[in-house]
């Protein structure tokens, strides 16, 4: 068994949009306790117990980026409060943030899957950054619009 947190570095809400029924994937031994081996699909994740923190992302270089700022992002996973964004800031760097269900349009929104699917390419403003929490707000609304949903 490979635990979801051992399937990829990036976050994974839901296993089918990374592996299927049936398909042969690369794991490596990452433990062996009681009998049982911990396996990993991810190769920087060979060291260390199961399913502690994750690594520490760098969020330095979106810090300060101005919010009417627009970067394209390619769609990680949608979930039923938004849809995280993998986005590349300055020098190459990428990260991934939220864009929350409220940031995606103006006007209610009944589901995310029904505007963004996974691998989609958007426009996002990136609208705040805790390099502390490793955590980015992104939004796909212009700056200033309907902010009351």
């Amino acid at each position: 068994l490979v635990h979801i947190s051992q399937i990829t570095d990036d976050r994974v809400n839901d296993v089918r949009d990374y592996l299927e029924e049936g398909q042969q994937v690369d794991v490596w031994v990452k433990q062996k306790r009681d009998g049982k081996f911990g396996l990993t699909m991810v190769e920087s994740k060979l060291s260390g117990g199961g399913g502690g923190a994750r690594e520490p992302v760098n969020l330095s270089p979106f810090e300060g980026m101005a919010s009417d700022v627009w970067v394209k992002g390619t769609v990680v996973t949608t979930t039923n409060f938004g849809a995280f964004v993998k986005v590349t800031g300055k020098g190459g760097a990428t990260a991934q943030g939220l864009v929350h269900i409220t940031q995606i349009q103006d006007g209610f929104l009944e589901s995310v899957a029904d505007v963004l699917s996974v691998g989609q390419e958007v426009q996002v403003r990136v609208t705040s950054v805790d390099v502390g929490a490793g955590k980015m707000s992104l939004s796909m609304k212009e700056e200033g619009g309907n902010e009351e949903e």
